[in-house]
């Protein structure tokens, strides 16, 4: 730099007549004003407070990455979009934007004479021209350029696209002048431009939000001060045109009002005899006595012989108790020997009414006993058959309680402190741009979890509209329920259960429990869980085998099939692929990818035909167990009837949701024995799931003395 200077200085005396002390103090101004030497100092020394500088002085508008989804090799794509808004708003921040603007506005076409684009049929002759002469008039153009590739953009992929938006601004330009009808046209522009394009004013209710600072740079204290008294009068007595909002809040009935459907729980019996029947508590084996008088569980043998004795005093009453009836019988005796009698997890925790088991026995012995006896089997005859049921099926039209089976904060009635309707829409647009920015991913950013608790009496809302909205249109609306996070985050306040953790601690452990029964009783078992049994073994251990391998041996054992709840695809599979290719039922599934469900080690979750979750690879199966098992509660899906007993296994022994009832309300199924339509018995407890889960208790016991 200093020789380039020398031989400046040198050309300019011997080649001109300029002075030789202004020669030199031209030569001191570029040595003092050098921009090489500024660019390396002060605000413009790195690259960090560069970019703040040209932030700060250059109305510089940020890009925002936008998620687009995955490509066919299943890999995020994103692209870079640069806002419209935000774009015009900085424009308008420059005084001669605003006046260049203002005089194309007052400059009068000259006939026949084409001088812009303004003058052309689309513009003379567009309706919005006409109705809205303020709007901004914006041509759509695009443009591929490469700045550092000689041989053109072609040879690249990334091309800029510029896209511009027509602002209405004519509706706010006739409120303010209305108000200060005395203002010139180029003065109401500019407050007109700044309102909408710098403050932010897109609809007249807006105007009620502005404040003096808004005005003052550009009418008198006074003409602010009567214009914002002017909106402020208006808004409160409801004259200001609202946009209506898209999802209204309409809050639900009660929540015991929502029940119009018959519960799966069992209605009391009205039996006469029931009042006058009394328990033989005398009756009661000297084994059973004791185990009663020191709150222990009954003994097995002991047991039986109660029931015996108790069906037996019944049937003196009454010939042939139903079910109802076995089911008082039991209440009475669960609420006097509750820890004897009734049915309780390892836990500690209560099966669903507590003497499920009890009740299934006492029945279960009245059959026996009325086995040989036609006159006291019979029943009334039914009324449809199980297709004429089938076929008459519809969509229902009010909510059950099988909807909210296991829930503890299914409809929230109230709103959070300080919220509103059009508060909580906020937030869900504030949610929907985040995930259209940063895709599945910025589920992990706090504040989402913080928006979606807020907003979660919105969410439970349209979940619980009847009739129920389709997977699709909730996905719409609230796209963070369809990532891992943020549906398990929803089950834990729909249910109390952290399933995440709750599945992670419980899985291996009672897993390897489940696998030990099965493989300690080979000979015991049917010829398919046997062929199962024999595959785990020759399978290598992985870190998910043991928990895959125990809910694929309970499904043979409860012969429900393994597409019932799973299927296999491929292990390059995608989202995409597996869609197109595949036929997936409405009901949840879990999609298994590997070359057998063994050994998968990534997962999906499809819901109506449509693959809805993406288990991250990093993730493990129970991980991919608890994004299917929570759909089935945060969106009110009951269990399919072909998978009821393993989702009950996996709801009562792993995850400990144990209410009343069943989650499976189909009043028709297909037979495990002969493959034909047969109608289901609700029951409080799934009878095979609890004989399960007693052989299991039983055989550790034995095992372990």
């Amino acid at each position: 730099m200093q020789a380039m200077l020398v031989r400046l200085k040198e050309k300019l005396l011997s080649s001109s007549d300029i002075p030789s002390c202004d020669i030199d103090k031209l030569i001191d101004e570029l040595v003092t004003e050098d921009l090489l030497t500024l660019y390396n100092e002060g605000q413009l020394k790195s690259d960090k407070t560069r970019k703040h500088f040209f932030k700060q002085k250059f109305n510089f508008v940020e890009p925002k990455q936008i998620y687009l989804g995955t490509d066919t090799a299943d890999k995020e794509r994103f692209c870079q979009y640069v806002p419209v808004k935000e774009t015009l708003a900085s424009l308008f921040r420059q005084t001669s934007v605003r006046e260049q603007y203002n005089q194309s506005k007052m400059l009068d076409s000259v006939d026949k004479v084409m001088e812009d684009i303004k003058d052309g049929t689309c513009s003379t002759q567009n309706a919005i021209f006409h109705e809205h002469p303020s709007s901004l008039s914006i041509m759509l153009y695009q443009d591929a350029f490469e700045v550092v590739n000689p041989l053109g953009s072609g040879k690249k992929k990334h091309k800029i696209l510029a896209v511009y938006m027509t602002l209405d601004t004519e509706q706010i330009q006739q409120e303010i002048k209305r108000v200060l009808p005395e203002l010139d046209g180029n003065k109401l522009q500019d407050v007109v431009n700044h309102l909408c394009f710098v403050v932010g004013v897109q609809k007249t209710q807006d105007l009620a939000l502005v404040e003096v600072t808004d005005l003052q740079d550009f009418l008198f204290p006074i003409q602010c001060r009567k214009l914002l008294m002017d909106f402020k009068q208006r808004a409160s007595r409801g004259q200001v045109d609202e946009t209506p909002i898209e999802i209204t809040f309409t809050p639900l009935p009660p929540h015991d009002s929502l029940y119009e459907q018959p519960s799966t729980s069992y209605t009391p019996s009205s039996s006469d005899w029931l009042s006058m029947f009394q328990i033989p508590w005398e009756r009661m084996p000297a084994a059973l006595l004791h185990a009663a008088s020191n709150k222990e569980k009954a003994p097995l043998g002991p047991r039986r012989e109660f029931v015996r004795n108790v069906v037996a005093a019944m049937r003196e009453l009454c010939p042939n108790p139903n079910l109802a009836d076995c089911g008082e019988v039991a209440k009475q005796i669960f609420s006097k020997h509750s820890l004897t009698f009734g049915d309780f997890s390892e836990e500690g925790e209560q099966l669903g009414k507590g003497y499920s088991s009890l009740q299934r026995q006492l029945k279960n012995r009245v059959e026996h006993v009325n086995r040989d006896s036609v006159v006291h089997r019979i029943r009334q005859p039914q009324k449809n058959t199980a297709e004429e049921e089938l076929n008459s099926c519809t969509v229902k039209k009010v909510r059950c309680k099988v909807d909210s089976y296991g829930c503890i904060n299914w409809q929230p009635t109230s709103m959070p402190d300080g919220e509103t309707t059009e508060s909580l829409e906020m937030k869900r647009n504030v949610l929907l741009e985040k995930f259209q920015y940063g895709g599945p991913n910025s589920t992990d950013l706090s504040d989402v979890d913080n928006l979606m608790q807020e907003t979660y009496i919105y969410q439970r809302q349209m979940i619980n509209a009847c009739p129920p909205p389709a997977i699709s249109d909730i996905e719409v609306e609230w796209p963070y329920l369809f990532t891992k996070r943020g549906l398990c985050n929803h089950f834990e306040t729909l249910t109390g259960i952290d399933i995440s953790s709750r599945l992670s601690e419980c899985l291996i452990g009672k897993s390897k429990r489940i696998v030990d029964y099965f493989q300690k009783q080979t000979l015991k078992w049917n010829a398919d869980v046997q062929a199962l049994l024999k595959e785990i073994e020759a399978t290598p251990a992985t870190n998910n085998k043991t928990a895959i391998s125990a809910i694929l041996l309970t499904m043979k054992y409860f012969k429900e099939k393994e597409n019932s709840l799973f299927i296999l695809v491929d292990e390059t599979s995608t989202k995409m692929s597996i869609e197109t290719e595949q036929t997936l039922p409405a009901t949840p599934r879990l999609i298994m990818l590997g070359d057998k469900l063994l050994t998968s080690a990534k997962w999906m979750v499809s819901i109506e035909g449509k693959v809805t979750h993406c288990i991250g690879q990093e993730l493990d199966f129970a991980a991919a167990l608890s994004a299917l098992f929570g759909c089935f509660y945060v969106f009110n899906i009951e269990y399919q009837e072909s998978a009821s007993a393993t989702l009950e296994l996996i709801q009562r022994f792993f995850v400990r949701i144990n209410p009343e009832g069943t989650k499976c309300a189909a009043k028709y199924g297909t037979s495990r024995k002969t493959g034909s339509t047969v109608k289901r018995k609700i029951e409080n407890v799934n009878p095979h799931v609890h004989t399960f889960l007693q052989s299991l208790t039983e055989f550790e016991w034995k095992t372990s003395n």
